[in-house]
Order: structure tokens, then C-alpha cells, then sequence
């Protein structure tokens, strides 16, 4: 899996490529424990160009919507793949995430 970042605004969007199995759950946890540790609280994650998603990847996504709930800050995917929402989805975690279909609409659901 390949990371891109860039700052728009107050919110941070990380771009993810490739495949989040346990080799990428890992460099994205390692990543966003830094962006978070350095006061981020409005996270993107734009799933446009990922094909996989495993359970690792699911649990890593939950604890960073824990961890930013925690600090009043708020976490959007976009641009995730049916067949990712199906996994969301089936394990229940569909409605504990804002998925939206665009970056362009999930930036501007963030607070300005």
C-alpha cells in the first residue's frame, strides 16, 4: 500500500492505494497515530484507489473513529468501493462510519 497527504484547509486527507491487509494496516496505523499525535482532529481517508480491505484494516478504522470521537474530531471515508461498503456493511460497522461517494463531497461535510 502507498500513503499521499495533503492538508485542505482544517482537514487532513490521507489518500490510500493499494491494499489494506496487515502489511498496510500497519503503515496506516503507524501513520495516522502520527498525524494524530500531532493535533489533527479532521481526518479524510479517501478509499479511491483501494481494492482491499481485511479485518485488520476494519479494526484500525474503528479505533480511529474512537480516538477521534474522544477529541471532538470527526472521520470521513469517500470514495470507498461496494464491494468495501459490502464489507462494512455485513460486519456491522456500515452505520458507524460517514461514507460519502466524492473527497469533493466529504471535504465540505467537514467544519469550517
Amino acid at each position: 500500500m502507498t500513503l499521499s497527504e495533503e492538508k485542505n484547509g482544517n482537514v487532513f486527507v490521507l489518500g490510500m492505494s493499494g491494499r489494506i491487509d496487515m502489511e498496510g494496516t500497519n503503515m496506516l496505523v503507524e501513520r495516522i497515530t502520527k498525524i494524530l499525535d500531532a493535533g489533527e482532529r479532521y481526518i479524510l481517508l479517501d478509499f479511491t484507489h483501494v481494492a482491499y480491505l481485511n479485518s485488520s484494516g476494519i479494526r484500525a478504522l474503528i479505533l480511529l473513529a474512537k480516538r477521534l470521537a474522544n477529541s471532538d474530531g470527526k472521520l470521513i471515508l469517500a470514495a470507498v468501493s461496494d464491494p468495501i461498503q459490502q464489507v462494512l456493511k455485513i460486519s456491522g460497522l456500515g452505520s458507524i462510519f460517514s461514507v460519502l461517494p466524492t473527497k469533493a463531497e466529504a471535504l465540505g461535510s467537514f467544519p469550517q
